[in-house]
């Protein structure tokens, strides 16, 4: 491209690409971008005269981008990038940062650092305000919609706008009280277990989790395996065990659990229990499930967004709870 081309790509025009990418739709690159359609259609019908390539094709469910489209995109996010940091601040005054910062992440893994991320954020960054929500079956599109800053859970894939990275390892665990057949016995085993209700906390189908493929390779080795109850819900979760019901959650849901029963002389006594061997031969995480946080391309050189991250982070790997390996 000579230097008389160049000079017809201007800044908007580029921005107006990757929006169009990451959306699938002009209309709602449009609404991003505080645009018109029509205005947004033109800038799509300059591209693509300068790139020679129609760069998206209308599919039933949004514009698909063409081979050239994504050798484009390669190129242009640098550029995008670098051009945010000519921007940003080059220090940031966590005293004075007023800004407000939405997570996405399903309880089990926020309590692993929601307590002294409050203390560390009332001590250093006191204006900084947060908004939290579990994992619903939207599943990434907040974050890809840019609604979500952070999004924490595991994950194997994510789009090329998305970035992620592996915080660490969570142990699951089994919660009976003593409303449970095997609460006085000293090692029930797998084959104990199972002939009793079971109910899981946070493990959605969508999420990943290896406990939907344990159950049917149970089944093959002749083991009639149920879910009675899922849910996203502690309390729902507690009520059960408390019916008798064993529960399958992350470790840091379990201790949580049982500082609560201990202080509490109306909860009822309960037992955290390892996953038995029969379950973790089956498990292709054997017992140790990976977390991943991930954000969307356009926060990553984002100053305030980057020292949010990089503190979860690190409190999350400080956990006990937590495992490098």
């Amino acid at each position: 491209m000579n230097t008389s081309e160049i000079a017809k790509l201007d800044i908007k025009l580029l921005i107006a690409f990757v929006t169009i990418l990451e959306k699938g739709s002009v209309s709602k690159a449009a609404e991003e971008l505080n645009m018109t359609q029509p205005a947004l259609s033109k800038n799509l019908q300059r591209l693509r005269e300068i790139f020679h390539d129609q760069l998206f094709i209308r599919q039933a469910y949004g514009l698909m981008p063409t081979a050239r489209a994504n050798e484009l995109a390669e190129l242009i996010y640098p550029i995008i990038r670098s051009l945010q940091e000519l921007i940003l601040p080059s220090q940031l005054d966590l005293s004075k940062l007023d800004r407000r910062f939405r997570l996405m992440i399903d309880e089990g893994d926020l309590e692993i650092f929601i307590e002294p991320l409050l203390s560390y954020l009332q001590q250093e960054a006191p204006e900084v305000q947060m908004s939290i929500n579990a994992w619903n079956d939207s599943y990434l599109e907040p974050i890809i919609d840019g609604k979500v800053d952070l999004g924490i859970m595991h994950i194997k894939h994510t789009p090329s706008s998305v970035r992620s990275k592996l915080v660490g390892y969570m142990e699951t665990c089994i919660i009976i009280s003593d409303g449970h057949p095997l609460y006085r016995v000293d090692q029930p085993t797998f084959d104990d277990l199972i002939q009793h209700r079971v109910v899981t906390h946070h493990m959605k189908p969508y999420k990943g989790h290896s406990y939907e493929s344990i159950e049917p390779k149970l089944r093959q080795q002749g083991y009639n395996v149920k879910t009675h109850l899922e849910t996203d819900s502690l309390m729902a979760a507690l009520r059960a065990v408390k019916q008798g019901m064993a529960l399958v959650t992350t470790r840091s849901v379990g201790e949580l659990c049982l500082n609560l029963m201990n202080s509490n002389k109306h909860f009822h006594p309960i037992r955290l229990l390892p996953i038995p061997e029969k379950i973790l031969d089956l498990d292709e995480f054997k017992g140790r499930h990976p977390i991943h946080i991930f954000w969307h391309e356009h926060f990553h050189n984002d100053l305030a967004h980057r020292w949010l991250r990089e503190k979860i982070i690190e409190l999350m790997r400080n956990s006990p709870w937590m495992h490098r390996e």
